[in-house]
């Protein structure tokens, strides 16, 4: 007899993603801690109120958060460029122009009077021709433009640059 035969119902075999499992670089638990040691140090916060900061590389968003506030940290400026499209809630629709410059990297900062201008790509992220088009601009005018991928990634360029 069969299983639906007897009245046992049929189960489907669920497929498990295969996703690799993020572990966080050592390089990173260390800054969080020396952003930690940093951020109460500067500011009269009670002991008792102290939380960790936790950072990560695994998203755009991620990344950019992590490369922010380790150059404040290490006393460079550093500005967050938004390029994209603004939801306009009385016309209910996205505008394509937030009135930065088409294809600016997602930082941009001053590290010992050089400009540099970084662009984060995670993942199978691509730079888009508006992008290499800024790069060839800014590097023509001197600057430097680094597309990192990981937190690694962006020490090792920025070791590099200076």
């Amino acid at each position: 007899m069969t299983n639906a035969e007897l009245g046992i119902p049929e189960y489907k075999v669920r497929k498990v993603s295969k996703k690799k499992h993020y572990l966080k670089p050592d390089s990173i638990k260390l800054f969080e801690k020396q952003y930690d040691v940093w951020y109460y140090s500067t500011r009269k916060t009670e002991k008792k109120f102290q939380l960790e900061h936790k950072f990560d590389d695994k998203t755009a968003n991620g990344l950019t958060k992590l490369i922010m506030a380790w150059l404040k940290i290490n006393g460079h400026f550093a500005a967050r460029i938004n390029s994209g499209a603004i939801f306009d809630r009385r016309l209910g629709v996205y505008r394509a122009n937030s009135g930065a410059t088409v294809g600016m990297a997602d930082i941009n900062a001053v590290v010992k009077g050089k400009s540099i201008s970084i662009e984060v790509k995670i993942a199978k992220d691509k730079i888009r021709d508006s992008q290499l088009k800024v790069k060839s601009e800014i590097e023509a005018a001197g600057g430097v433009y680094i597309i990192v991928r990981s937190f690694d990634d962006f020490r090792e360029q920025f070791i590099n640059i200076i």
